[in-house]
């Protein structure tokens, strides 16, 4: 019998199609990393954290704080993330309608299967995106918006994407396809200071990076903003694949907003 991790498993072993399917998309996506760059040796990490974030780390780990917290995150950081939605001209959502999730790449993952989505299903959104890697790994298809009308009412939803620099426009970026639910991908805007009050739909869901939180590097986190209604659909996806992001990562976003023990 061929080592577990080499070569291709035996013929009939239980589980082998999955295995290998995952086995698969695992080498393809790690391949497309390392090609775009993504992957760091342990010494090119950048920074390490602050003194005082360390300190504030300690505190909490020597106060007991080591293991899992609220599985849709810290009540108070999905406080303020549902608070500051309408500086970037979103609906503000109470705590019980934000997941707190490892950055805005997972979020989509988990947003996807919550709504519906998964290998075969189809989404609205703009070919060629920062996620699409991600799209492509999932094997979800992308209709170009006005592209198939047939195809788009089918579509678990919407996705629209803001690049780099680029401004939400005052209508909230209006869906072509008004049935759909949108999905915002605002990228690291959040908490970065008010900005255009769009007018997007009430049921709107809003995905981000909290990487760009002045004093939280290295940590890394993102978020999920949906109606409370949606928002467990999409939670148990994230809970199924890690149960809840790690306590130093978001005692590191909180104390980047100021909180301090």
């Amino acid at each position: 019998m061929t080592e577990p991790g080499h070569g291709s498993l035996p013929e009939g072993s239980a589980g082998s199609a999955v295995e290998v399917a995952v086995s698969r998309r695992a080498r393809a996506a790690m391949k497309s990393l390392v090609s775009a760059g993504s992957v760091r040796s342990a010494g090119s990490a950048g920074a390490g954290p602050s003194e005082g974030l360390l300190a504030g780390l300690r505190h909490h780990l020597l106060a007991g704080e080591t293991h899992y917290p609220d599985r849709p995150g810290m009540g108070e950081l999905r406080r303020r993330v549902g608070e500051a939605l309408p500086d970037v001209g979103f609906p503000a959502r109470e705590p019980d309608g934000v997941l707190i999730t490892q950055g805005e790449g997972e979020s989509l993952f988990a947003t996807i299967l919550g709504l519906s989505g998964g290998e075969g299903a189809a989404i609205v959104a703009r070919p060629g995106s920062r996620h699409q890697r991600l799209l492509d790994w999932m094997r979800v298809r992308v209709i170009e918006p006005g592209s198939d009308a047939a195809s788009e009412a089918e579509a678990a939803f919407h996705l629209i994407e803001y690049e780099a620099g680029a401004a939400i426009p005052e209508n909230g970026n209006a869906s072509e396809t008004q049935q759909l639910v949108q999905v915002h991908a605002i990228g690291d805007r959040l908490f970065r200071g008010p900005g255009a009050a769009a007018a997007a739909p009430a049921d709107a869901i809003v995905i981000g990076s909290l990487h760009g939180l002045e004093g939280m590097q290295p940590f890394r986190l993102g978020f999920v903003a949906a109606p409370v209604a949606v928002r467990p659909r999409i939670a148990k996806w994230k809970q199924a694949s890690s149960i809840c992001s790690p306590a130093p990562s978001q005692r590191a976003a909180l104390w980047a907003l100021g909180v301090r023990p």
